[in-house]
């Protein structure tokens, strides 16, 4: 799969930090063929302007959190092949002048989330959500961060022919919790962390993702591949 199919975009206004996310195209090139992109991925979704920040414990009871915009229907792209994927997950977005606030909801039985108490980059052998962005939206390098039930990060970049180097730490906080009805990730990154090229309309890559190891090692994708 080449690198440049794992990116949609995000458009980021930043004289007035106002943020857009869509996805590239109608249709989208996957590894298989083409695949219609549904309208609500197609079309700019304007990510909301939080006017105080929320408290990073992993428990999205913050009253803030009802004014992000929520990415949902997922895509399982392993094993399946951008079918629906075994459990529901739920993204959520917002951003103040100096953090960018995501936030996942993933939906499973709290008995079966693989969850240990790891060490920064050893998470992947837990069931772990994440996101890579491209602050340059050249498809040739993106930031990739992952997380595991219990908030414990896992960062590194990802680089066109190069692969991954785990050896960078991003400057970020996050905070995660397994519950009655799955688990929820709440994660607030300083813009200061992330390089990227000021101006009006630039366009980050981005993309989401879901893994399940007990279901055949699951990988699921808010958009399809």
């Amino acid at each position: 799969m080449r690198f440049s199919h794992l990116l949609g975009s995000i458009a980021i206004t930043l004289s007035a930090f106002a943020v857009c996310a869509r996805a590239q195209a109608t249709i989208t090139a996957t590894a298989k063929g083409t695949f219609t992109v549904p309208p609500e991925k197609s079309n700019p979704v304007t990510i909301p302007k939080f006017d105080k920040p929320p408290v990073i414990d992993g428990k999205l009871d913050d009253e803030v959190w009802h004014k992000a915009v929520v990415l949902k229907d997922f895509y399982q792209i392993q094993p399946g092949d951008n079918i629906a994927p075994s459990k529901p997950t739920e993204v959520l977005l917002g951003y103040d002048p100096k953090f960018l606030y995501i936030a996942f909801k993933a939906t499973d039985e709290p008995d079966k989330v693989r969850a240990t108490v790891a060490k920064r980059d050893n998470i992947f052998q837990d069931d772990y959500v994440g996101f890579m962005l491209d602050t340059f939206n050249d498809k040739r390098k993106a930031f990739e961060v992952f997380f595991n039930p219990l908030g414990i990060q896992g960062d590194g970049i990802i680089t066109e022919g190069r692969g991954e180097d785990f050896s960078i730490d991003l400057l970020m906080e996050s905070k995660g919790l397994v519950h009655e009805t799955g688990f929820d990730v709440e994660i607030a990154i300083p813009f200061k962390s992330l390089r990227f090229e000021a101006g009006k309309r630039k366009r980050l890559g981005a993309h989401f993702f879901r893994r399940i190891k007990r279901f055949e090692n699951e990988l699921d994708s808010w958009m399809p591949m």
